[in-house]
C-alpha cells in the first residue's frame, strides 16, 4: 500500500507532493479532491521517485488527466512538475503529460528525472 503526502513552501507558492509505495488511480483521485478543497498553490512538484505505478493502465492514466481537468481551474496558469526515478514510471508521466495537452489543462505539466531540472522549470 502506498501513500501521498504534501508539504508547502509558501514563499515559493509551491506544494511538494511525495508519493511512495504501490499506488493506484483511486489514491490519486482521493489526493486531488482533498488538495483542491484545501490550500492550493500555483506550483506543484510531485516526487514520484519512491512510487510504484506498475499497476496503472493507459486508460487509468487518461481518466486521471480528465478528472484533474475537471477540478483544476483554481490553478489556471500554474505549473506541475512530475519527477520519476524509474523508466516505466517516467514513461507513464510522459503519457500523462500528453493527455494533459489533449485535455487542454489550464496549467502546464512536465516530466523529469531530476529534481534540479524540475525546480528550474518551475522557476524556483
Amino acid at each position: 500500500m502506498g501513500s501521498i503526502s504534501a508539504t508547502y513552501e509558501i514563499e515559493n507558492d509551491l506544494t511538494i507532493v511525495t508519493a511512495t509505495g504501490k499506488l493506484n488511480a483511486d489514491d490519486f483521485h482521493t489526493w486531488m479532491v482533498k488538495y483542491y478543497a484545501g490550500q492550493i498553490t500555483s506550483l506543484i512538484l510531485w516526487d514520484l521517485t519512491g512510487a510504484d505505478l506498475s499497476g496503472f493502465t493507459n486508460s487509468e492514466v487518461r481518466v486521471i488527466a480528465q478528472h484533474t481537468k475537471q477540478i483544476s481551474n483554481a490553478r489556471k496558469g500554474g505549473k506541475t512538475a512530475l519527477v520519476f526515478a524509474e523508466v516505466l514510471e517516467f514513461g507513464m508521466g510522459r503519457m500523462f503529460e500528453a493527455y494533459s495537452e489533449i485535455e487542454q489543462m489550464p496549467f502546464e505539466f512536465r516530466t523529469f528525472q531530476s529534481f534540479d531540472n524540475a525546480r528550474e522549470w518551475l522557476g524556483i
